[in-house]
Parts: structure tokens; sequence; C-alpha cells
């Protein structure tokens, strides 16, 4: 028996921090959330005095990639609060350490696994670096054979990623219903995104190819997406380019009634959205990526080799001023598409994309919080989608220094896990002919007037020839559980 006392709690149910509660945990389990004064700690339980500290559910980081140093990167979550990951291209090393972490034998998070990232010929991982390669289909017969592959190694869901054709992606879909295992993943460039909305995967990644489906010509933009032909040194590269370049016309001509009419249809249909900021950060806004990261003496050796490779290769490769100063604005847009979706009710997931240049395991997850309520989402609500969502470990808790305060928004990764700087960030629901050239500063954090209410996207953008200031550093990052002292997650 452990009794934790004098804890501020955060118990993820939307009510009010319950100050000065004390919980008691019998074998793992949560027993008692009550006042102290109320609350006698039974004979012979370890006491921990929590006075002045948070005690808030383990977080879930819906979007992780850990392949390599397994006696590290499973304890950098759990020391960062991270007590669940949802594991976006599954192996056998990532397979063993999920068991290994049931089984006890490693410190780790809970782990829910995809099985092999499965995408169209030629992959956009062909001719990149990969511990494991890519499951790579031609027609619907390799695709619903890919599913069972999934299955039979232990997969909890199945991935799926931008080069699908219609024939594989919709045979992938019919199979994993038949069989019974969720989809979630990238958007193909070859279906319509409403399209895949109501196709029962149920979730998708990035910010990458909402666009199309939020402007006023839908039918012109996924036509583009779907012209896109990518070529060898990288095949990344090259999708990459173009999709920015498909991105940014889309952007040019946001619908208010499209934007409505996209984000209705996917909270109709439960299907989530995981944004991962964090990573666009590094991709959009490359110079914030420190190589020099003092957090890097916790990771393998190599990893800046393999950041600079990764920048240099695949995002780098070929970029220019103009497309530089568009992705800057297009960063701000995500952001903006992220708040949007909130107020329309789509459950939205935390997660993080590590591997990414300047992402780190544990770590990211409290950047991408603090950028997803930078762009204006509430951080009262967070555990409350966590508690809704089904994914909090109920067995575990977070310990955090009052100095850090419970404000972040830990999103978790849906029912089954398949199925920076303050600024303004406009509404996609709304918008004008006017291009957006550059953001305008905002009146407060979150992007409102006077009145409370958020601004339209294309609206309060600048005008051509509009040269604003360059955007403000972003904020120091949340402390850390890393951090001595500062934190620790409690089995």
């Amino acid at each position: 028996m452990r009794a934790y006392t004098h804890a501020t709690v955060i118990d993820a149910t939307g009510a009010p921090p319950r100050p000065d509660h004390t919980v008691l945990v019998r074998d793992g389990v949560i027993t008692t959330v009550a006042p102290a004064s109320v609350t006698p700690v039974p004979e012979g339980a370890e006491v921990v005095d929590l006075t002045g500290r948070y005690l808030i559910p383990g977080l879930t980081d819906a979007h992780t990639h850990s392949n390599g140093a397994d006696r590290v990167i499973p304890a950098l979550y759990v020391l960062n609060g991270v007590t669940a990951v949802r594991e976006m291209w599954g192996s056998d090393e990532v397979r063993r350490l999920r068991d290994r972490v049931e089984a006890g034998d490693l410190l780790g998070p809970r782990w829910t696994v995809a099985g092999s990232l499965i995408d169209g010929a030629p992959s956009l991982w062909d001719d990149a670096p990969n511990p494991e390669p890519p499951t790579v289909v031609a027609h619907a017969r390799e695709a619903r054979r890919a599913v069972h592959e999934s299955r039979d190694a232990g997969a909890d869901f199945v991935k799926v990623y931008s080069r699908l054709d219609a024939e594989c992606y919709h045979a992938i879909l019919d199979e994993a219903r038949r069989v019974g295992i969720p989809v979630a993943g990238h958007r193909s460039d070859h279906v319509p995104f409403v399209e895949q909305i109501e196709s029962g995967q149920r979730s998708f990644e990035h910010v990458h190819g909402l666009w199309p489906a939020l402007s006023r010509n839908p039918e012109a933009m996924e036509a583009a997406m779907d012209r896109i032909r990518i070529e060898p040194d990288t095949y990344y590269s090259s999708w990459f380019h173009q999709v920015t370049e498909v991105e940014w016309e889309a952007a040019n001509t946001l619908g208010p009634a499209e934007s409505a009419s996209v984000f209705a249809r996917m909270a109709a249909n439960e299907v989530a959205y995981c944004p991962t900021l964090v990573m666009h950060r590094a991709l959009d806004l490359p110079e914030r990526v420190r190589l020099t990261d003092p957090r890097l003496r916790y990771m393998p050796p190599d990893t800046t080799a393999l950041w600079e490779y990764v920048l240099e290769a695949m995002y780098l490769k070929g970029r220019g001023a103009e497309e530089s100063a568009r992705r800057r604005v297009l960063f701000e847009l995500r952001r903006a598409a992220v708040a949007a979706m909130d107020d329309a009710g789509v459950r939205l997931l935390a997660g993080t994309d590590p591997q990414t240049p300047g992402v780190l395991p544990g770590f990211g997850l409290h950047e991408e919080l603090e950028l997803m309520v930078g762009a204006g989402l509430s951080p009262a609500r967070a555990p409350d989608r966590h508690r809704r969502t089904g994914a909090v470990p109920r067995t575990r808790v977070v310990v955090g220094h009052s100095g850090t305060g419970p404000g972040r928004r830990p999103a978790g990764p849906g029912r089954r896990p398949a199925g920076g700087h303050p600024q303004h960030h406009p509404d996609p629901r709304r918008g004008d002919p006017g291009p957006p050239h550059r953001p305008r500063g905002a009146r407060d954090p979150a992007g409102r007037g006077r009145d409370g209410r958020r601004r339209g996207m294309t609206r309060e953008v600048g005008a051509p020839g509009h040269r604003p200031r360059p955007p403000p550093p972003p904020r120091p990052p949340p402390r850390s559980g890393t951090d001595a002292g500062k934190g620790v997650c409690v089995p």
C-alpha cells in the first residue's frame, strides 16, 4: 500500500482541481481519492507527501517511433510522465519492448503497436535508411495479404501510408473490417480525404493533406494531390516539395462552408486527428532545431548525425527562400486548423513523431501540449478528453511541482488506438478570397478579439505587400520529469 498525501488532484473527469487530497494505491490500483482531512493513512503504508504538487493521470503520446536504445527510450517516456504510447511503425523490436514492459522486465510505457507501414509502389521510404523496410503493395490482393501479415505479427492496428492507390486503400479497409483490426495512419494522396473519413479509418496523422478538402475547390485540389509523382534520391524529399505546393495553393482558397462540412463529418464519424504540431514545427521552421540540444545526452550517440541527415536529405534539399517563407505561414495555419477542429468537436490526439529532428521521446509530448494550448485549446478540458477516450492508464499517476501547473493538454489516442509562441491563429471555418501571405499578430495568445471570439482564418492574415515583424521566439519548454526533483511517474 502506498499513500500519496496532501496532493492537488487533477482527476480526469473535467472537475476542478481537488486540493489537499490523499490517494491510496494498493497493488497498482487506485483504491481511494478523498480529502486528506477525512482519509486516514493505513498502518504500514508507504507515505509520499505531495504538499505543493499536482497528481494527474499518466500522459499518452499518440504518435511515436521508438527504435533503438531499449534501456533508454522507454525510460525517457516514463520519466516524462508518459505512461502509454501508440507506436506508428511496428517491428519485432518494438513488440519485444511491449512484451517486456507488460511482463514487468523493463521500465517503460504501455505500448499499442502498429503493423509494418503499408505503402504504395514506390514507397516514400524505399530509398531511405530504416530499421525495417515498409510493406509495399501494388494491387488489392497484396493489400489484403498485408492486413493479415500485420495481424499475425501481433499488431494492434494496421498502419496505412501516403502513396496507397485507391484500389489498395479500399482493399485494406475492407479486409481490416472483415477480420476486426482497426486502421490508422496517413491520408492517401490518391483518395479524396472526405472519402477516407467515411471509410472506417480511425485516425489520421499530421496536417499535410488536410488543406485540399478545406478548399473552395476541393475537386481541383484533390486532383492535384492525385497527380503527385515521386522521384528517387529521395522519394520522400520529392513528395515533400510537391505536397507543399498543393498545401499552399489549397491554403489560398480555404472555404468556410467546406471546412465546416469536413470537420462535421470527422466528428460524426468519430474520426480522430493527430496533428503532430511539434513535428511540423521542426519541418516548417528548421532553424529552431537545436543540434546541440543538451537533452541529446540522454539519446544514442548517433542521434545528431541522424537528425542532420534527415534534415538535409529529406526536408531542406532544394528548399529555397520562397518555400521557406510559405512554410512559416503554413505552420501558423496548421495551428489554426487544430483550434478549429477542436471547436467543431473533432477528437484530437497529442502525438509527437520522435526521430523527427528536434523531437525527443517523452520531452516532445510536453512541447506538443504547449503548442496545442498555444493554438487556443483550453487546458481545462484536457484531462476530461483523456477520461472520455479511455486513453489514460487508470493505475498510473504523474506527480509534478506546483510550479509546472496542471495546464497541459493530454489528448489521448481515441477509443482503441487505431480506431509556441503566442500569436494569432486564424480559423479555417471562415475565410475570404485574400491569400495567406503572412499572419498578423493577435490581441491575445489564443487569437481572439475583444469579444472573445476567434477571428477568421484568411480574414486575419496579412494583405498583399504586408511585411510583418518576424515571429517571436518560442516559449521555453515546460519543465520535464527527467530533471531531478521536478516530477516522477508513480506506477
